[in-house]
């Protein structure tokens, strides 16, 4: 374990390989020696992660669906490209991806799909849509006609009704009336990034201690109902104060 620290290191490249290719050596021993030894009712006690540790060993580099945690094996790994050299920039985080919806004018989160597989941002937009037009409903609104994202959604127009707004080349010839409406738009859209930077620092999101898939999309929905929760005690203060 030692030897393989830092083994992206020019003179450690190679000890820091050859470390990890004995540890996988040393795992699939003890596997195997695990799966011969164990009596018959022990081995079909312990079939579940007995499986789970022979797929770790047989996934490679570039296969799909793979395992990032023992513990967690539901997790998966999500890749950012920024804005330099995309070689060099990859930020990897390893969890479940979330789609966020958020009122333009209140700034009240009123989605908050969970989604334990890596799919393609634009897909996350139907099953959110679905999920705030569910809750809008209840208290009496109606579903958003216009979603407003970003540009990691390409490909979505139209989504049961629902216009998708991108930032785009505008038209050949733009009145001023459309360009400050769509400037207005894509504003409006950058305020929900400190949202969800409040959302996972201040209101834990950043870290879950719910097990499985299902405490995935309850520590989501607790962290939002808490945004929410906050954003009304303080109109209410407010309202107390004398200052609204």
């Amino acid at each position: 374990m030692l030897a393989q620290r830092n083994g992206k290191h020019l003179k450690r490249r190679n000890k820091a390989n050859a470390a990890r290719r004995k540890i996988k050596t040393i795992a699939g021993r003890l596997v195997r020696k695990l799966d011969r030894k164990l009596a018959d009712p022990i081995k079909a006690y312990y079939e579940e992660q007995l499986a789970l540790f022979q797929r770790v060993l047989d996934q490679e580099r570039h296969d799909k669906n793979k395992v990032y945690s023992l513990h967690t094996p539901e997790v998966c790994c999500i890749a950012k490209e920024k804005n330099t050299n995309p070689m060099t920039a990859v930020a990897d985080r390893f969890g479940s991806k979330v789609s966020l919806v958020r009122g333009a004018s209140s700034g009240v989160i009123t989605a908050m799909a969970n989604f334990n597989t890596n799919i393609y941002d634009g897909h996350t937009l139907k099953p959110a849509l679905a999920q705030s037009k569910r809750i809008r409903t209840t208290i009496g609104g109606n579903r958003p006609k216009v979603a407003v994202v970003d540009r990691g959604c390409r490909g979505q127009k139209q989504i049961n009704g629902t216009q998708a707004c991108i930032p785009a080349t505008p038209s050949k010839n733009p009145t001023a009336y459309q360009k400050r409406k769509a400037r207005k738009r894509f504003r409006q859209r950058a305020g929900i990034e400190p949202t969800i930077g409040h959302v996972r620092h201040d209101y834990r999101m950043m870290r879950n201690f719910l097990k499985g898939e299902v405490g995935d999309a309850v520590n989501a929905l607790l962290a939002a109902s808490a945004f929410n929760l906050k954003k009304r005690y303080n109109q209410i203060r407010a309202t107390l104060n004398g200052k609204a």
